[in-house]
């Protein structure tokens, strides 16, 4: 059996009954044998995140790079495992976005409630007691499914502004793909990382030991903030995808479980055959349109503004120091970026 392509960025070799090897870009090959991260590979619920795109209607429209749910997932999880987490923590990220659904965040924007967290977050239970997971989880030790509360890992998650597998994999995934960091330059950055004071510890934190490199990722990071993930531009084509996901689902024609059943091509296939002449219209012009101007377009509500503060292990003091703490033009970058994000909201 052939490598399969499962992102812009991976393949993964199944050919061997008792082994997966990963191929990625940015952390290289990878065996896996654990018979836990194998299975879960394998499991259909985890593999439906080939047909699910990071960036949602952008990326499906082809104004970003194809970069796909599953392979950040199993780079989470690669991350964890370069970094020395336990097999536990392996999972926790593994599993930390599989309940993602078609069309990624631009689903919040249509069915989430004002106050509300990410509708993958919110609903992730509902969708996990419709799959194999717990009894693979259970088959496997993990039967409490702890490792389905990401949030418990400080590895894979941690509150902005500090680093984690979740968001520095999506980061780097994201920045290489936008062509706002080289692939050299990534790899730089992870074999830069550690873990502070060490993986087992209760407060354990990932950090980088190069002040330089830091600095080249926070600032990367806030490009792709400004240039995709907080663009007014892209926000425009989340909204109006948005207002047709909403309509199709609340109005009956799309059963809202097919957005875990479905792929992003998928699921915009059938908005097409239920929306009406209107929302053909509208759909009409999304796939022909270029990127909107986004020079007068308002941030919208919701939208996050995204930055990060990677926290610098120092040799000779023995401690971790925020890079902004190292860095005050750095410190004042970010505040006065955020600043002019949050005025752009609607």
């Amino acid at each position: 059996m052939p490598p399969v392509k499962v992102g812009h960025f991976q393949t993964l070799n199944l050919s061997a009954d008792n082994q997966v090897i990963i191929q990625d870009q940015l952390y290289g090959t990878h065996i896996v044998s654990d018979t836990v991260l194998n299975e879960l590979l394998r499991s259909p619920s985890l593999s439906r995140l080939i047909g699910v795109r990071q960036h949602g209607i952008s990326s499906l429209l082809n104004f970003t790079p194809p970069i796909t749910r599953f392979e950040h997932s199993v780079g989470a999880f690669l991350l964890v495992r370069h970094v020395g987490g336990n097999l536990e923590e392996q999972v926790a990220a593994l599993l930390h976005d599989v309940s993602h659904t078609a069309m990624s965040h631009v689903v919040d924007f249509a069915l989430s409630e004002p106050g509300e967290g990410s509708f993958h977050e919110v609903h992730k239970m509902r969708f996990v007691r419709t799959t194999q997971i717990p009894d693979i989880l259970a088959k496997h030790g993990f039967g409490d499914l702890k490792p389905l509360n990401e949030e418990l890992y400080p590895l894979v998650e941690m509150p902005a502004p500090h680093l984690c597998a979740d968001r520095l994999d999506y980061g780097l995934r994201d920045a290489v793909g936008f062509g706002t960091l080289s692939l050299e330059d990534a790899q730089r950055v992870i074999a830069s990382l550690c873990v502070f004071p060490d993986p087992t510890s209760s407060n354990r934190l990932l950090v980088l030991r190069d002040q330089e490199i830091a600095l080249r990722l926070a600032k990367c990071y806030m490009r792709c903030d400004r240039d995709v993930w907080g663009n007014p531009s892209h926000g425009s084509l989340y909204t109006r995808t948005a207002e047709l996901m909403r309509s199709s689902i609340r109005g009956g024609g799309v059963p809202e479980e097919d957005l875990w059943k479905l792929s992003d091509e998928e699921f915009w296939a059938e908005m097409r055959k239920v929306v009406d002449s209107k929302g053909q219209e509208a759909m009409d012009r999304l796939e022909s349109e270029d990127l909107p101007n986004g020079e007068d377009l308002p941030l919208p509500r919701g939208a996050k503004v995204r930055t990060i503060d990677p926290d610098v292990y120092e040799v000779l003091s023995g401690k971790v120091i925020p890079l902004s703490t190292l860095r005050p033009e750095y410190a004042n970058e970010r505040e006065q970026y955020i600043i002019a994000r949050r005025a752009l909201y609607a």
